[in-house]
């Protein structure tokens, strides 16, 4: 990283040179415009400071104009074109063109009237020059985040892969930081600041950047990790093993994944953690699942009746819910005895993970319907109690009497 800070340093300085020659061009219009200056500069209140004003707000109202004239011809000619990259152009360059616009109305007017203006030891052009390269780096920035709009939105849903629709979000911010940082070391140099030395002690002080963000830098490593070896996905409904957090994943970050749960709030998940822990793909390998419901009926029932019943309810169910795949194969057969009851489970197969709450719900109702019809009982919970009171002598023991109560 380093060295590559070094190599765009030759860059800034060729930048530097083309950004001077461009702004001293206007020199010769403050020599051109000096003697209407001293004419009109002593009619008008406040002098050169007034008309610089005015001089200003004509020439920055032009250069709008013509840029919003500009990008308005441009948008009516590619209505017409296919793809949507021009789009995207238009949308993120417009800001950047507004600001260069004001500020070269801005350099233009003070250059009339002050071409000698120095603020802390910088002149005129060079100050100028500072500006148009923040703006540009703005301006290559937007041009960044314009194709990456455009390929999101138009040729990653064309790809086979999902790898690329997950790895963009993390992709776009570090390519923008770098956009920054390079711009930052233009800027840097241009100010007469000495790059090299700072670049130096960058990597005498990375150590300890590194030490005070390990955790940050941890997250980070593990969010590429997540996206590398994709055990879960943007969309996928998973659960994160030994915690509470169940939902549907938004966003694979650079330090933390979101995940909108099933009552619509956001739990930001740090990588490390998801990295580390276990965590339940209700996605994969794909979205329809199993599901399981156990049912306890009474000692008392016959246990074909009560099969028969579920399977009664389990088809008023697919019925109303319309959210069980194939139905008519779904399991339904006795699973246990239950200190109560006989236990039956039902299991059918449903599109989505997030579907099981209506159809437990719904089957649970059914099963009440068809239980009272048939005369089926639901039992309650029930202790029995035995009693011994041992005879003196003796050491038999017979019941003193049972109770019943309800749990």
């Amino acid at each position: 990283m380093l060295n590559y800070l070094k190599n765009r340093l030759q860059i800034s300085r060729m930048l530097n040179t083309t950004a001077n020659e461009t702004v001293a061009a206007a020199s010769p219009l403050s020599e051109f415009a000096a003697p209407y200056v001293s004419e009109y500069a002593g009619v008008i209140p406040g002098g050169e400071a007034t008309l610089s004003v005015i001089a200003f707000a004509i020439l920055a109202v032009i250069f709008y104009s013509v840029v919003m004239a500009i990008f308005q011809t441009i948008k009516m000619m590619t209505r017409k074109t296919k793809t949507t990259l021009d789009d995207h152009l238009i949308k993120n360059l417009r800001r950047p063109m507004k600001w260069i616009s004001v500020i070269l109305a801005a350099y233009l007017s003070l250059q009339l009237f002050y071409p000698d203006f120095n603020l802390w030891g910088h002149s005129l052009d060079n100050l100028f020059t500072i500006m148009f390269l923040i703006v540009g780096t703005y301006t290559v920035n937007a041009l960044f985040s314009a194709f990456m709009g455009w390929y999101a939105e138009e040729m990653a849903p064309k790809t086979d892969s999902k790898f690329d629709d997950e790895i963009f979000p993390l992709f776009k911010k570090i390519g923008s930081a770098l956009i920054y940082v390079i711009g930052l070391t233009i800027v840097l140099s241009t100010m007469g600041i000495e790059v090299s030395a700072l670049i130096a002690a960058l990597g005498v002080g990375g150590l300890a950047v590194a030490l005070a963000l390990q955790d940050t830098l941890g997250n980070f490593f593990a969010g590429v990790h997540l996206l590398a070896d994709r055990p879960v996905r943007p969309g996928d409904y998973i659960k994160i093993d030994g915690t509470d957090v169940i939902g549907t994943i938004e966003e694979i970050g650079w330090r933390s994944t979101r995940i909108r749960t099933w009552d619509n709030n956001i739990v930001y998940v740090p990588n490390s953690k998801m990295s580390a822990s276990i965590i339940i793909n209700y996605f994969n390998p794909q979205e329809e699942m199993g599901y399981a419901m156990t049912f306890g009926v009474s000692y008392d029932d016959d246990p074909e009746e009560v099969i028969d019943a579920l399977k009664e309810a389990l088809a008023r169910t697919s019925e109303e819910t319309g959210k069980i795949v194939e139905a008519e194969s779904s399991t339904v057969r006795a699973d246990s005895f239950g200190d109560s009851s006989v236990n039956y489970k039902v299991i059918v197969k449903i599109p989505v993970y997030g579907d099981r709450f209506g159809v437990h719900g719904e089957m649970v109702k059914q099963i009440f319907y068809v239980f009272k019809e048939r005369g089926i009982s639901i039992p309650y919970p029930t202790t029995t109690v035995y009693m011994h009171e041992e005879e003196k002598g003796k050491k038999e023991t017979r019941p003193k009497g049972k109770k019943k109560k309800k749990a």
